[in-house]
């Protein structure tokens, strides 16, 4: 076949198993090109003797010729098979990591192989060749760990059987000459061969015997800590035991079979002067529960007192806006009527004069506010150079008051929304409806004077139609100015 279609029919189809001999050492290994290994692969077709049929069975055989054949080295479709059979060839030879070119060329060309892999030139050889020295060193140092693990495990396994079986050994103070008579009776002292290793993992172990000691130690404490603990709660429980108790006096308290508890008696993890410091601990803890417990307790009680306050406060909105009470009313005038409420009780207990300074404190934040607006509504009801006062009698509505006001406060938007504000503040009530309350009762305090003075003067008429100044009609008030 021509060199080209021979190549393309080797791509297409897998090469078949080679066995082939070692010349160094005799033994026997497989190749396909692309793989080289010392086992036996599956698939692998021992060679038969192949015979040559004749074209004539008729004819007298003949003669056969012995022809020998010159053993060709085996070619590769691809150069990535020939490197991966020259790394197969390095590492039959045992190439080491550290081994020079001129060493390997000298080492490998008497191989049959090495003229096998001719497809490759002398730079991808040595490219090949420093893969395979890279890959292999890699795997040399992994295997060297590996040991040197295994030898230190099994040297540390030596130290946990045979030292805790030496009386004289102690980790806080041996020394690893001390012991080393009775570990190197056994095979695994020979494991690791530097003395100086052997050394630091006698030390290693010892550090770590004394951390496992002091663990124990630490859990016996604990573990007694918390029985003593346990056993004060219990004496706290029976009340025995208080935030105000002394360690004198609790001992001094207990009874035989109490001294005589596992958890209260002196023992390797349990000193006298541990008792006196877990008892102070507890005694503290309990103090500090105590605390905790008045605290919430305060506060509870502040809670409900601002309550009880806040239902108080309430209570004097709703009598303001019943006008049960004005920004005017006085607590002796009123304490009866407020005395009767339910809120009052409860106020009165947290203090005897809480009702009273409670009381004067809401009127006289409501009288300021009131002065303010009633200062503001008398400068609207009074006359000015463009209009009158408004004249209040007994008969006008609240309802027709309001409109009156804000048609006198529609000359400026300032006053407009003045008046707006303050006709709708309703709590308690209304600085406006107060106010109209005032003028009322003015003008019917004005009515009540006008009627008793006619009464007085029986049937005497008065023949003179001019008095001087200017006559108002009874029951008629102007502006605020009269009720002042």
């Amino acid at each position: 076949k021509p060199k080209a279609l021979a190549s393309a029919t080797s791509d297409s189809l897998d090469r078949p198993w080679v066995a082939y001999t070692d010349a160094a050492t005799g033994k026997i290994y497989y190749s396909n090109g692309k793989t080289t290994t010392w086992d036996k692969p599956e698939g692998f077709k021992e060679p038969s003797c192949i015979q040559v049929d004749s074209e004539n069975d008729d004819a007298p055989p003949k003669k056969k010729k012995k022809v020998t054949h010159k053993k060709k080295p085996t070619e590769f479709s691809t150069k990535l098979e020939a490197i991966a059979a020259f790394k197969g060839l390095l590492l039959t030879k045992d190439i080491q990591p550290t081994t020079k070119w001129n060493e390997v060329a000298k080492t490998c060309s008497s191989d049959s192989r090495w003229e096998a892999c001719e497809i490759l030139t002398q730079g991808e050889r040595k490219q090949a060749l420093a893969e395979y020295q890279t890959k292999r060193a890699n795997e040399l140092r992994d295997l060297e760990r590996q040991e040197r693990m295994r030898a230190k495990d099994a040297f540390t396994e030596l130290l946990t059987e045979v030292l805790p079986k030496v009386n004289s050994f102690n980790p806080m103070a041996s020394r690893f000459v001390e012991m080393r008579d009775s570990l190197s009776k056994d095979d695994r002292f020979y494991a690791v061969e530097d003395e100086n290793m052997r050394e630091s993992l006698f030390l290693e172990f010892c550090e770590e015997v004394r951390k496992r000691d002091e663990r124990k130690r630490r859990n016996r404490k604990r573990d007694a800590k918390d029985s003593f603990f346990a056993f004060l709660k219990e004496r706290e429980e029976k009340g025995d035991l208080s935030f105000a108790s002394t360690w004198s006096l609790f001992f001094a308290a207990l009874g035989d079979q109490e001294r005589c508890d596992p958890r209260f008696q002196v023992s390797l993890a349990l000193s006298d002067s541990d008792r006196e410091l877990y008892f102070s601990d507890f005694v503290i803890d309990l103090q500090a529960e105590e605390d905790e417990k008045r605290r919430r307790i305060r506060d509870a009680r502040r809670r409900a007192e601002k309550a009880q306050r806040e239902a108080y406060r309430d209570m004097l909105t709703n009598l303001g806006a019943k006008l049960t009470i004005t920004p005017l009313t006085r607590w002796r005038n009123i304490e009866d009527v407020i005395a009767n409420e339910s809120a009052f009780g409860p106020v009165q207990d947290q203090d005897r004069e809480a009702p009273r300074e409670l009381f004067q404190d809401f009127i006289d934040e409501w009288n300021g506010i009131y002065r303010r607006d009633r200062s503001f509504l008398t400068r609207l009801t009074q006359p000015s150079s463009n209009k009158k006062g408004i004249v209040v009698t007994a008969e006008l509505t609240f309802e027709d008051f309001t409109k009156v006001l804000l048609d006198r406060a529609a000359f400026s938007p300032e006053h407009y929304s003045g008046t707006r504000q303050i006709l709708n503040n309703n709590i308690p009530i209304s600085s406006a409806h107060i106010y109209f309350n005032e003028l009322v009762t003015a003008a019917k305090d004005v009515a009540g004077k006008s009627s008793r003075r006619q009464s007085r003067r029986g049937s005497v008429k008065d023949d003179s139609s001019e008095d001087e100044g200017e006559i108002i009609e009874d029951g008629e008030i102007e502006g605020i100015e009269k009720n002042d």
